[in-house]
């Protein structure tokens, strides 16, 4: 048990080091790139979170009912209905949906294609993780309480000071660092599926191009250095540093997710889940303040 717990800080520490790294990189690069700068990416308050009305609140009460969501196309329904409610110039809570109805649109084909070991635990991992976003997404529309990571990323979608980009990219973390490791607990995921794990986590690069050109006609912000250095790794023609940044923060998910599974290593876990995602937020903050995102 010890060896184990030591194991985890371990993994836990490299991987809170990969992500500093990799965030520092990706700023070096996109600030030199003079990407965003403070002023571009500030909006009015009247520009990121419109007045709720009774009819509003109804209706997100009944798109994010996750007793709905039993299948990969109730999943996939789910996500591009949202993207149609809320993804619009002066709403904010909308920029996630954007990147999930994406990424969606590519694990759907990915799925019946025949790439995978273990279909249907791709498919289980979709519903798994859409389902987590959603069920924090209905508590924080009908004033529920969000799990924290969640509560934290809503929070900045009414900060209409902050950039769309920073808004986007903490919903982001709170998805891959902190979902992913609970949603690949609770379909029983084993060492079995690694391959699987990683083949899925390529529908989110494939998508980069899509989410980019889709961010910015909504919002008018272009992450395209960022994304392309972030996930896709081309960074000045090195693309150690960046491609590190994303394979960490994957296998994080993956090793934390066997970590929850082993009582006698969950709560080191839990706590080590935590760090990960709010050193990724206070390397998110450094990078807006500096105009990167």
């Amino acid at each position: 048990m010890v060896w184990l717990k030591a194991s985890l800080r371990s993994a836990g520490m490299n991987a809170r080091r990969a992500l500093c790294a990799g965030l520092a990189a990706v700023a070096v690069f996109v600030g030199g790139a003079g990407v965003l700068t403070p002023a571009a990416t500030a909006a009015p308050a009247s520009r990121c979170a419109p007045a709720s009305t009774p009819e509003t609140k109804q209706r997100l009460s009944e798109l994010t009912d996750t007793s709905e969501i039993k299948t990969f196309d109730d999943a996939r329904s789910t996500i591009s209905d949202l993207r149609k409610e809320l993804s619009k110039s002066n709403n904010y809570l909308g920029t996630f949906p954007i990147a999930f109805d994406n990424i969606l649109d590519l694990v759907g084909p990915s799925i019946d294609s025949g790439i995978y070991e273990h279909p249907e635990w791709a498919s289980d991992l979709a519903v798994e993780v859409v389902r987590l976003y959603v069920g924090n997404l209905h508590e924080y529309v009908t004033g529920g309480e969000p799990q924290a990571h969640w509560a934290q990323a809503f929070a900045l979608t009414t900060a209409c000071d902050r950039s769309p980009g920073r808004v986007l990219l903490g919903q982001i973390f709170a998805h891959l660092l902190v979902d992913f490791p609970y949603a690949l607990e609770n379909i029983d995921t084993t060492p079995g599926h690694t391959r699987d794990f990683y083949t899925f986590g390529g529908a989110l690069v494939d998508a980069t191009p899509t989410i980019v050109k889709d961010v910015k006609r909504t919002y008018g912000v272009d992450l395209g250095p960022l994304f392309t250095a972030w996930f896709v790794g081309d960074l000045i023609g090195d693309s150690q540093a960046t491609t590190l940044l994303f394979q960490s923060t994957r296998t994080a998910a993956l090793v934390n997710s066997f970590g929850l599974q082993n009582p006698a290593t969950r709560g080191v876990t839990v706590a080590e889940i935590n760090a990960l995602f709010q050193t990724a937020n206070v390397a998110l903050d450094v990078m807006e303040k500096l105009g990167q995102i």
